[in-house]
């Protein structure tokens, strides 16, 4: 009598091992730019509330985004406009926001990348509620332009 071994051979087992790491690979990949999609999301939707609590506070004071020059967003803690001073805080997620200006004629904020692997671009929220994106997410990257998002 014959004895039929059965089993994988290393050839089979080699190629289900090939193909098990190539998806592996790919959703890697993948969620590694859902994270990027998702930390510039989270950054966008930041300064959109930046710029709500700026209309709110200019709203209640005679059309003046600030009643002064300022350097956070503490003014708009204090005035029950936000909740939180975005600014002062630090890096939230993967980026830090940055003060370019706040007069009473207007502002300009800031969503800077701290890890240029995590976002492929740096925001800017300005007078009117305008979000700006430069093409890099450089630290140094500050020429914003128009996009829709």
């Amino acid at each position: 009598m014959k004895n039929k071994l059965s089993g994988f051979s290393l050839v089979e087992i080699m190629f289900v091992v090939f193909i098990i790491s190539f998806l592996v690979s790919l959703a890697v990949v993948e969620g590694v730019v859902l994270r990027k999609k998702a930390n510039e999301a989270n950054a966008q939707a930041n300064l959109k509330y930046i710029a709500t609590g700026f209309e709110i506070y200019a709203a209640g004071h005679g059309g003046a985004y600030s009643s002064g020059n300022e350097t956070d967003l503490q003014f708009l803690v204090e005035a029950k406009c936000a909740s939180q001073d975005l600014v002062s805080i630090g890096q939230i997620g993967n980026f830090r926001y940055v003060v370019d200006s706040i007069t009473p004629t207007g502002y300009d904020i800031r969503a800077m990348a701290v890890n240029t692997a995590l976002a492929d671009h740096n925001y800017q929220i300005s007078t009117g509620g305008l979000i700006r994106r430069s093409d890099s997410s450089g630290t140094q990257d500050a020429d914003f332009k128009d996009y829709t998002s």
